[in-house]
C-alpha cells in the first residue's frame, strides 16, 4: 500500500480568486475524489496543521491511501491538471508503507555518498 501526504498553504492567488473560482476548484476536487475511490484511492482525511516541534511550514494537509504507485501517480497528475498549484504552495510525500523494522534496517545500512 502507498500513501500520499500533501501539505499546502494558500497563495495570494487563492485569496484574490472570486467565490465562483474557489467553489469550482473544490467542486472539481470532490468529483475527482469520487472517481478516484472507484480505482481504490482512499481519502484518509484532511486537516489544518497544528504547531509541533520540527513541523513543516505548511498550514493544511491531506493523507491518502493508494493501492499502487501507479494510482498515486494518477492522483498527483489530477492535482496538477486541476489548477490546484495555481492557488496553493504545496509539498508532497509519496511512498510505500512498510514495517518499521525494514526501514530501520535500511537506515542502518546507509553509507555516506562520496561526491
Amino acid at each position: 500500500m502507498y500513501v500520499v501526504v500533501e501539505t499546502w498553504t494558500p497563495k495570494p492567488a487563492f485569496f484574490a480568486a472570486d467565490e465562483k473560482a474557489r467553489n469550482d476548484l473544490f467542486t472539481g476536487i470532490q468529483e475527482a475524489m469520487k472517481q478516484l475511490a472507484d480505482i481504490g484511492f482512499v481519502t484518509l482525511g484532511w486537516g489544518r496543521a497544528e504547531p509541533a516541534a520540527h513541523s513543516a511550514s505548511y498550514e493544511w494537509f491531506a493523507v491518502w491511501q493508494a493501492p499502487s504507485r501507479e494510482v498515486a501517480d494518477v492522483f498527483l497528475g489530477g492535482v496538477e491538471r486541476s489548477g490546484w498549484y495555481t492557488y496553493f504552495e504545496q509539498s508532497n510525500v509519496v511512498g510505500e508503507l512498510r514495517p518499521a523494522d525494514a526501514v530501520i534496517a535500511e537506515h542502518l545500512a546507509l553509507e555516506a555518498e562520496v561526491k
